[in-house]
């Protein structure tokens, strides 16, 4: 409609017209003020708030209620573009539209149908609208709607149409818990699933788009990897359609912490496309670390020069820097050179050679960002909203690639590199570099899962050095600043990982990275503080002096971690006993956390992981008993390293510790009965405990111990079985010597 030519100079004009002409009550008027409204520009927000301000929307909705074919497909047209915008999907919710469209899902014409749930997938993307659609049991129609044949759905527009607005909404709706329950007890897992094969790009996404919301819950994944519907998801990896193939990434990624699906990508090559795709997507951070450190990168295959004629250091005097020393993998050809600019030669000739073999596309690709906006999600929603799940990436698209499939690969390679085979092929296809130079991106979600993939990584000694060597180690110690709790939890591990070499080691110390990790045993997140105290533990591996005096020169350093025994988490308590018994190795360090109090809340410690409350169900003591049994190895170490001296032991005694300690001899954990022998063994070098440990009941437990197949749990069960047995024989000297030298007299009168 030509508002101009009519006289019109506002929306509200345009609206208001042919939304009187629908109350007249006359099919074909009605008809005809449908189309005149189709025509108004509803695409644009300004005219679908018209349409709402006018009463459009009342109206619409009691089209849809009468039984004339056309005058519902005309309404149905016309919410489908009105309902762009938060407040109409808002307003058509208040007016009970969903019970409306819902009616419509079970029409018999198949058009009707699929715009009935075209509609309901946009007004679903509020909050108390999912949540209405879920209560009136709005699930199990829409996945009937996705019941039809693939070869229908090929040739019959319509029926394709309905089934991917059917998918839609249900793509709406599983974004909270409730509606992914809902659709796991209505089967439309599977009906989903059986979709992935349909070469339809414009329903793939909303398919895979449920797929990508419903792995976030375990049982989801468990029955997408026994289904197979993983395997589809590597192949749609290569779809040309930068929204499907973001989707398809992002549920990957998440399937992924799954071992079965780890391998399956390794195994059919969907590894080698995720390394591909963070290459292209890398680009510029990866010319940035060329050009810093061109060795490393020749090194360790981001460029290979081929054998030729040699390259001038002038780079500006050849056209579009053609003459660099050395250009980048990511910029390869299908042929395996790289495609220079015209003028700058045949490539062929002295050109950098892409030892990967598989064509980069150069071309930035941004996914095409949806209009509709969206209010603030309920509890149970997930980050993505389905109407605008591809946009958030374009603003960074410039300067290094899609953040969100940046993020996504990074996540589903973290994942990967989670088993120590499959690091081998990561290291193997040269991901590890490029890893590397993304440490320096700008987003706190994409630097998160690559710092978790390079601490996965990092276990291998040689991609140990590729990050020491890259400077990795340096930006991982100054990530340590950072307040994200999942960023620094992965970086804590990272570095925990990187301890574990001597040079990464030393790197860590020259650059104040101990003192850094040490600050965030004050974190109020349990999970990093467990973090950094393994990585601790892990520096301190090493039986040296200036690790002494380092830990010495931290001050309250040694105060904030024998505080730490008295935290709530099992975790916490793990990593700081297991940091104590390094630390109690130099005498000066024992003798400061013996004055801190370190006996006292070990002995606690001990007496409080004894045994299970009797309150609670016996599900909650079963779930305490093995967080117990994940502490008690360290337990015992800790108390072990401490009880170095007489003096020591008895003040554990005194503590009430011995006791407590028999008790863990009962298991048939080894890794519990090493340490726990250990203790036991330097506690009896005490008199007063090898009474406490006969009272107790030690004496079978620790000949039972005899029989063990470790050798140190055999020695320490025979030295604290001889210190007890030592103690008797001495007792009874002491009491036979006492008889043999009081009088007769005296034993009769004490008769």
């Amino acid at each position: 409609m030509d508002t101009e030519a009519g006289g019109i100079t506002s929306p509200e004009e345009g609206c208001l017209m042919p939304t009187e002409y629908l109350k007249v009550g006359n099919a074909t008027c009605t008809t005809l003020a449908l189309v005149g409204l189709k025509e108004c520009g509803l695409h644009q927000e300004s005219s679908q708030l018209a349409l709402k301000a006018v009463g459009g929307l009342e109206v619409l909705l009691n089209i849809l209620r009468t039984r004339n074919l056309r005058c519902n497909i005309g309404a149905l047209q016309v919410l489908e573009s009105a309902c762009g915008h938060i407040t109409t999907r808002n307003t058509v919710y208040k007016l009970g539209g969903i019970q409306v469209l819902l009616g419509l899902v079970g029409h018999t014409v198949v058009q009707v149908r699929g715009l009935a749930a075209s509609v309901l997938a946009q007004v679903c993307a509020l909050p108390s609208a999912r949540s209405a659609l879920i209560r009136d049991n709005g699930i199990p129609p829409l996945v009937k709607l996705l019941r039809m044949d693939t070869n229908t759905l090929l040739g019959n527009h319509d029926a394709a149409m309905a089934v991917e607005g059917a998918a839609r909404a249900l793509w709406a709706c599983s974004v909270s818990r409730a509606g992914r329950t809902a659709l796991l007890r209505a089967g439309g897992l599977e009906m989903v699933g059986g979709l992935l094969g349909v070469a339809r790009p414009s329903l793939l996404v909303p398919v895979v788009g449920v797929l990508h919301q419903c792995v976030a819950e375990a049982v989801f994944r468990e029955r997408v990897e026994s289904a197979g519907y993983t395997s589809a998801l590597v192949k749609l990896l290569h779809s040309p359609t930068p929204q499907l193939q973001i989707l398809a990434t992002k549920a990957i990624a998440r399937c992924s912490v799954l071992e079965a699906t780890s391998s399956r990508l390794v195994r059919e090559g969907g590894l080698e496309m995720l390394v591909n795709m963070l290459r292209r997507e890398a680009r510029t951070y990866v010319d940035v670390l060329i050009e810093k450190d061109l060795a490393f990168a020749r090194e360790y295959g981001l460029v290979i020069d081929a054998p030729g004629v040699p390259r001038s250091r002038k780079a500006s005097m050849m056209p579009d820097g053609a003459g660099r020393e050395g250009a980048s993998l990511l910029e390869a050809g299908p042929e395996g050179a790289t495609s220079a600019p015209e003028g700058a030669g045949d490539a062929s000739k002295g050109a950098p050679v892409d030892v990967t073999g598989h064509e980069q596309d150069r071309q930035e690709s941004s996914p095409s960002r949806q209009s509709s906006t969206k209010e603030g999600q309920d509890a149970d929603d997930l980050q993505n909203d389905p109407l605008s799940v591809a946009g958030e990436g374009e603003g960074g698209a410039a300067e290094g690639g899609n953040s969100d499939l940046l993020e996504a690969v990074a996540e589903a390679m973290w994942h990967v590199s989670s088993l120590p085979e499959h690091v081998v092929v990561v290291k193997e296809l040269t991901a590890v570099p490029v890893l590397v130079a993304l440490l320096h991106h700008n987003d706190e979600k994409v630097l998160t899962s690559v710092v978790g993939g390079l601490g996965e990584a990092a276990g291998d000694p040689d991609c140990c050095t590729i990050l020491l060597r890259g400077g990795g180690v340096t930006t991982l110690i100054q990530l340590l600043r950072r307040t994200s709790d999942k960023l620094l939890l992965n970086v804590t591990r990272a570095l925990g990982a990187c301890a574990a070499d001597e040079e990464a080691l030393e790197a860590l110390l020259q650059q104040d990275g101990l003192r850094l990790l040490w600050s965030h045993l004050k974190n109020p997140n349990c999970r990093v503080q467990a973090s950094a105290a393994n990585a601790i533990c892990t520096c301190l591996q090493q039986e040296s002096e200036d690790l002494a005096e380092v830990v010495r020169s931290l001050v309250g350093g040694i105060e904030l971690l024998v505080s730490l025994l008295e935290s709530e988490s099992e975790a916490v308590l793990s990593a700081v006993c297991a940091a104590i018994a390094r630390i109690a190795r130099d005498p000066q360090n024992l003798a400061i956390m013996t004055d801190y109090g370190a006996v006292t809340s070990l002995s606690k410690l001990a007496v409080r992981v004894w045994n299970c409350p009797r309150e609670g169900s016996e599900s909650s003591c079963t779930r305490r008993r093995k967080e117990n049994d994940s502490l008690r190895p360290y337990l015992a170490e800790a108390i072990a390293a401490c009880c170095v001296s007489r003096e020591t032991g008895l003040l554990f005694g005194q503590a009430g510790a011995v006791a407590p300690l028999v008790q863990y001899l009962e298991t048939n954990d080894s890794t519990i009965r090493r340490p726990t022998c250990r203790a036991l063994h330097r506690l009896s070098l005490e008199p007063e405990n090898c009474v406490t440990l006969h009272q107790s009941g030690a004496v079978p437990l620790l000949l039972e111990m005899l029989g063990s197949e470790d050798e140190v749990v055999q020695e320490a069960a025979a030295d604290c079985l001889r210190n007890i047995r030592l103690l008797a024989l001495q007792r009874c000297k002491a009491q036979g010597r006492a008889s043999r030298s009081t009088p007769r007299g005296n034993h009769s009168s004490r008769r």
